[in-house]
């Protein structure tokens, strides 16, 4: 979550300001710029000064220089990438606990099954990869970053909820995972369905699988099930 400090410091003379992550970026990518030029100016000089010199230490250090710098701009895109998404669940949990500051919030990834529950709720409204749950005392409630506002698509009291489980299904990627199942009664009395993947947390995108964080989540919503 985002905290917020209870006073802000007032903006000083000359001070630029925090680093961004573009800012960060920026810096990075011009550094290894600045060496790659400065190894290419040597080649230059000791070839012109010295026609008959050995480079092949220099080639071998210009290669290592080449790769690290690669390597190092790969990392940073990623860590970039990353960033950005975490700050994205946060403004999301911001908006949500704004509107109810009670609710404990699951990161998560819908299913095939929830998109389709979705999609019959709220024609012309498709999820995207990313979706936080918001468990609280009455109900609970799946929520999407709708640009930059919070967007409630689903909504299951728990007076409703009828089980809650595990189950194994195919991931947005393919693979094997084990998705969160609440069978639940719509308003019209008919049963009904919705499943999700977990994410290990915000901003991630790698899915829980079974164990003790997923079975005390299940066990936790179950509790809550019944409490209500």
């Amino acid at each position: 979550m985002l905290r917020r400090p209870d006073r802000v410091p007032r903006s000083r003379r000359g001070h630029r300001g925090p680093w961004t992550t573009a800012r960060k970026f920026a810096t990075l990518r011009w550094t290894i710029v600045g060496v790659w030029a400065a190894l290419l100016a040597v080649r230059i000089v000791v070839v012109a000064t010295s026609p008959d010199a050995d480079l092949k230490w220099f080639g071998v250090t210009e290669a290592v220089a080449i790769a690290v710098g690669v390597a190092l701009i790969g990392f940073a895109l990623l860590r970039a990438r990353t960033v950005r998404l975490r700050r994205e669940d946060e403004a999301l949990a911001l908006a949500i606990r704004r509107i109810d500051p009670t609710v404990w919030l699951v990161p998560a990834a819908p299913t095939d099954e929830l998109r389709r529950s979705v999609a019959d709720l709220r024609p012309g409204l498709a999820l995207g990869d990313r979706v936080t749950w918001a468990f609280g005392a009455t109900e609970a409630s799946l929520w999407e970053l709708d640009e930059r506002r919070a967007t409630r698509m689903l909504v299951i009291r728990w007076s409703r909820m009828v089980h809650v489980g595990l189950e194994d299904e195919r991931t947005p990627a393919g693979s094997r995972g084990t998705a969160v199942v609440l069978h639940h009664v719509r308003h019209d009395d008919t049963p009904a369905v919705a499943t999700f993947f977990v994410r290990s947390g915000p901003g991630s995108r790698r899915m829980l699988g079974r164990g003790p964080r997923l079975e005390r989540l299940v066990a936790d919503l179950a509790r809550e099930r019944i409490v209500a």
